[in-house]
């Protein structure tokens, strides 16, 4: 008679399967829920101006190749030099250009690298916002597709399909396969066969 510890050798093989398949449903839920949450905390750091950071994104290549168009930037404020691309307001419109000069009254030349002339504005240099420290091509893109109603309900109707292939996917039985012992039987009847 068996004690409560022993097991037979089908149990004690799926036992550890079972743990690993909690352990990995475990993750999966995890991983699920924490990802789309640092994202969402992320952007809020980025918009309550907790940080002295912004992100801009470029429409138009006129920064092609340095920065091409739909790629999104850092901009540290308040902190630019001259030869740094900066991005600064003219005339309502955000503006991200690399800085030339600053003259004697203040007023900053600028100019896109893909451009052949400098720029025909010259504004103050309090319009400067700040020094571009990293740029993400194509994030952009992702980051106007996201402002939009229509493509933040899309990745969340999305995030919710996984979340349900998963579900179905971790709740299917997985196929039970044939014990040792059977197989030995098949075996020894065989060999019975083939003695004969």
């Amino acid at each position: 008679m068996r004690g409560p510890a022993s097991c037979d050798a089908v149990s004690c093989v799926r036992a550890p399967c079972a743990a690993k398949g909690e352990r990995v449903k475990r993750f999966k839920k995890v991983l699920l829920v924490s990802v789309p949450l640092l994202v969402i905390a992320a952007v809020a750091v980025f918009v309550s101006g907790v940080l002295p950071y912004k992100v801009y994104v470029l429409h138009t290549g006129s920064m092609t190749p340095t920065v091409p168009s739909e790629s999104a930037v850092i901009v540290h404020e308040h902190q630019y030099h001259v030869g740094q691309v900066v991005t600064f307001t003219e005339d309502g419109q955000t503006v991200t250009h690399r800085l030339i000069s600053i003259n004697a009254a203040g007023l900053i030349t600028t100019k896109g690298d893909a451009n052949a002339t400098a720029d025909p504005w010259h504004p103050p240099k309090s319009d400067i916002i700040g020094g571009v420290v990293a740029t993400m091509p194509k994030v952009g893109y992702w980051l106007v597709y996201l402002k939009s109603p229509l493509g933040a309900g899309s990745v969340l109707l999305a995030m919710l399909a996984i979340w349900q292939i998963w579900a179905v996917g971790s709740s299917a039985q997985p196929a039970v396969a044939p014990t040792p012992r059977r197989r030995r039987a098949r075996h020894r009847r065989r060999m019975r066969i083939s003695l004969f």
